[in-house]
């Protein structure tokens, strides 16, 4: 399939949708609490009568921690206690959005969080700068952390979702794309 991916945060992705910039916007959704809220604040973006969801995948978001973990972060808590050097991401991230509320609902404040402040536009790059040594934990996804050899501690999971027009179900391009999603080879690369 030939894509031309955009980055960008999951209201820009569904206003994109909207106003016909993309044939489909990419979001994630954790589960629990959390996504309880953020799927409020994405309601007036979905359109029940002319967008379809599908269901993408379900990936872990956690700690993303320097090998051995030798600042010894054992949560959110021994984050915002201790002197660990964080990367954070971009505040309009879906990431950035499920941190936020997992330090509300466990009444944790990021002011005391050293390095909340700076911030990276993608899982990659901050597992790459905890990598490098420029810090040494970030939030972000299971899958980033492994790809670089850092530590990961799940703190939620979440469904990664694509929405679509309904109109644009019955397109070959979308047909085959759907195709993709279901097939074995995709599974096993995701289970991988």
């Amino acid at each position: 399939l030939r894509l031309d991916l955009q980055y960008c945060s999951p209201r820009e992705a569904l206003v994109g949708l909207n106003r016909g910039a993309c044939d489909l916007a990419g979001f994630h959704l954790p589960q629990g609490a959390v996504g309880a809220r953020l799927a409020r604040s994405y309601r007036h973006l979905l359109k029940p009568r002319s967008h379809r969801v599908l269901r993408f995948i379900t990936r872990r978001q956690g700690l993303m921690l320097r090998p051995g973990n030798p600042c010894g972060v054992e949560g959110l808590a021994t984050l915002v206690e201790g002197q660990a050097r964080f990367i954070n991401r971009q505040p309009d991230s879906g990431t950035r959005a499920l941190l936020d509320g997992l330090l509300r609902d466990a009444g944790l404040s990021s002011r005391y969080i050293q390095g909340y402040e700076l911030e990276e536009y993608t899982h990659s790059a901050v597992a790459a700068y905890i990598a490098a040594g420029m810090a040494d934990v970030g939030f972000g996804v299971e899958a980033a952390a492994r790809r670089f050899g850092l530590d990961f501690l799940p703190l939620a999971s979440e469904d990664y979702l694509l929405v679509c027009h309904h109109r644009s179900l019955s397109e070959p391009r979308l047909e085959s794309f759907r195709e993709v999603l279901a097939s074995d080879a995709f599974q096993q690369a995701v289970s991988a």
